[in-house]
């Protein structure tokens, strides 16, 4: 090839590749450096962030300061006075029968239950 063929082609090149590089436009999810549009938006969700973090800090403080003033109201509490009781609850007579109704309640339980588990050993038919 001689030189004039190869300026042609490189010339040719050149002109073909110009116009069909300026029609590729940029990737339409990326705004163009300075476009405040895109300024814009990336200043509202910088502000939003910001409004996050804050309220997020704040809600640990709040959190914080009530389990403080839940320990401090329980550490403020007078302990429960001993009572000391100056007779029982029940009379020995009522202790006594309170007793027998344990026992006969025990007793019909166990009956009940006997009962069942003789049914469940029998032999089947």
């Amino acid at each position: 090839m001689t030189r004039t063929s190869l300026l042609l082609a490189a010339l040719a090149t050149v002109t073909v590749a110009g116009p069909a590089a300026a029609q590729i436009a940029a990737y339409p999810g990326q705004p163009y450096i300075g476009d405040p549009m895109a300024d814009r938006l990336r200043y509202r969700l910088e502000v939003q962030r910001l409004s996050a973090a804050e309220q997020a800090a704040l809600a640990r403080q709040f959190a914080t300061e009530a389990r403080l003033r839940a320990l401090e109201i329980e550490a403020a509490r007078q302990p429960e006075p001993y009572i000391r009781l100056e007779r029982p609850l029940r009379s020995p007579a009522e202790e006594r029968e309170a007793r027998e109704r344990a026992t006969a309640s025990r007793e019909a339980v166990a009956a009940g239950v006997g009962q069942i588990d003789d049914w469940l050993a029998r032999t089947p038919r």
